[in-house]
């Protein structure tokens, strides 16, 4: 039995340990994820609590992830910032630029080497469907696995490759080659 499988037998029975590292596993995978969607803190908190409150309900229920608990909070999430933004009635605000920052792991001088790469990036990313940026937000930002992204989505697998290859040849086509100036 794999540790998810582990994980989640031991959920299902509502163990305050198994809870508990649950939450602790997937929490800020979550946070980052309603960040970007929301951008307010407060909101955030708020948002993330309910996603976990559902998560413990799906749970009492019998109602659990298929193959990724990653994929299957995830998809819990993606429907809490919907039904958000439905309560509001607003689009959400973009806040890719701290994303894309929290996301890099450089060094000083690296970062601001990049810094005008970065930008660009994410003005790209801005330009692209709301389907195409999730699906770069999750695979790349937060390193899900193509299966995971799908079951978030409620897509196929070669649904998600399919919108992963069209976003990647439109951020190839939206951002400029680098020029050999900027890799001095």
């Amino acid at each position: 039995m794999s540790n998810d499988q582990q994980l989640l037998e031991k959920a299902k029975q509502l163990d305050p340990d198994a809870l508990r590292e649950f939450h602790h596993r997937f929490y800020e995978m979550v946070a980052r994820y309603v960040q970007f969607k929301v951008g307010d803190q407060r909101t955030v908190e708020d948002l993330c609590g309910e996603i976990f409150v559902r998560a413990l309900e799906a749970l009492r229920r019998g109602s659990a992830w298929r193959d990724s608990p990653q994929g299957w909070i995830m998809g819990i999430a993606r429907n809490v910032v919907a039904d958000h933004y439905r309560q509001r009635e607003r689009m959400p605000e973009v806040q890719l630029n701290e994303q894309v920052t929290a996301a890099e792991h450089t060094n000083p001088l690296h970062q601001a080497i990049r810094s005008e790469r970065t930008r660009e990036l994410v003005q790209a990313i801005r330009q692209l469907t709301d389907e195409q940026r999730e699906v770069i937000v999750l695979r790349f930002l937060e390193g899900m696995d193509i299966q995971s992204v799908a079951q978030a989505l409620n897509k196929k697998p070669g649904a998600i490759k399919g919108l992963q290859f069209r976003a990647m040849r439109a951020l190839a086509e939206l951002i400029q080659p680098q020029s050999m100036e900027d890799t001095v």
